[in-house]
């Protein structure tokens, strides 16, 4: 028994023991997918940025400093001492650097949340239906069907106009428009391995249809759960942005790149700033998530290992 717990003892990783294995990653997507590596670097950096946020800019995003619009390096005086802005400010005289800060902070939450949410509950359905067939498949992939005849950007508007403007809502809006393509994407991959002799011989021994589904299905699906995720995380902050600047996405005073936008296009002659900043940084983290999301799918891909 003893020799047991220190057998488990030793297979229990430690932090240094992480840290090395996520350094020996990364050395070999640098090796493989440089371009990918430092997308990955840009990911990491702009997640720093928007979660100590507080530590980069001493302003609150929806204060206002009497300052005119657009100035560049202007002063805020007062109880903010002589701190510049950086970015300018926009129409209202609130500094741009901190709400582009604080709104990616709310962007990259509906980016993440929202794919892993939606591609989890497809994913579900789908390794569902191909595992049973018959009517629960027939009955299942008519819903996805259906959900999948709408455009997702129009299905989200109509989930955000029926039930509301903020954060929790849009996300459950996209992950709603990303399930159905998740749900197809993953039916196929289990009606390639339902039949596989590890999931026969489990049910050979009794195991229960749960026990079949989460126990061989689920972990064998990893690696294109994973590749959807990771190349949707920037549809769904594309999304988001475009929800947000028709008006119909989360709700001003709290901010976000996509209506950040908003009421902002009239000032791009005088005041190109305003829309500089937030574009950018949704063009620089959509690109960089899907440079990195292909090198995942080409790292999972077994066809394409050795392959470089």
């Amino acid at each position: 028994m003893s020799q047991g717990v220190l057998a488990v003892e030793q297979k229990r990783m430690t932090p240094l023991d992480l840290a090395r294995k996520a350094k020996s990653g990364f050395v070999q997507l640098w090796k493989r997918y440089p371009s990918a590596a430092v997308a990955l670097i840009i990911i990491v950096v702009v997640l720093f940025g928007v979660i100590f946020a507080e530590l980069l800019t001493p302003f609150e995003p929806n204060d206002r400093y009497g300052t005119r619009l657009g100035d560049l390096m202007e002063p805020a005086k007062a109880k903010y001492g002589d701190h510049t802005h950086i970015l300018g400010t926009d129409q209202l005289t609130r500094d741009v650097f901190t709400r582009v800060l604080h709104g990616g902070r709310v962007s990259l939450i509906v980016g993440l949340v929202a794919p892993t949410l939606g591609i989890a509950v497809g994913a579900m359905v789908g390794i569902t239906g191909a595992y049973f067939g018959g009517y629960v498949d027939l009955i299942l992939q008519r819903i996805t069907d259906t959900l999948m005849a709408i455009p997702t950007l129009v299905l989200a508007m109509a989930i955000t106009i029926t039930f509301g403007f903020n954060v929790w809502i849009v996300i459950i809006a996209l992950a709603v428009g990303i399930s159905p393509y998740a749900s197809r994407l993953l039916r196929s991959h289990v009606l390639v391995i339902r039949n596989a002799q590890y999931v026969e011989a489990s049910k050979a021994m009794g195991a229960t249809h749960l026990r079949v589904i989460f126990r061989h299905l689920v972990p064998n699906s990893w690696a294109p759960w994973i590749v959807l995720n990771a190349v949707n995380i920037g549809n769904a902050i594309v999304t988001e942005a475009s929800l947000s600047y028709l008006g119909i996405g989360i709700a001003p005073p709290t901010s976000t790149w996509g209506n950040l936008l908003i009421n902002v296009t009239t000032y791009w002659r005088d005041s190109p700033h305003l829309v500089l900043a937030p574009g950018l940084a949704i063009t620089i983290v959509v690109l960089c998530s899907n440079m990195f999301g292909d090198a995942i799918r080409d790292m999972l891909d077994p066809r394409l290992r050795g392959a470089d």
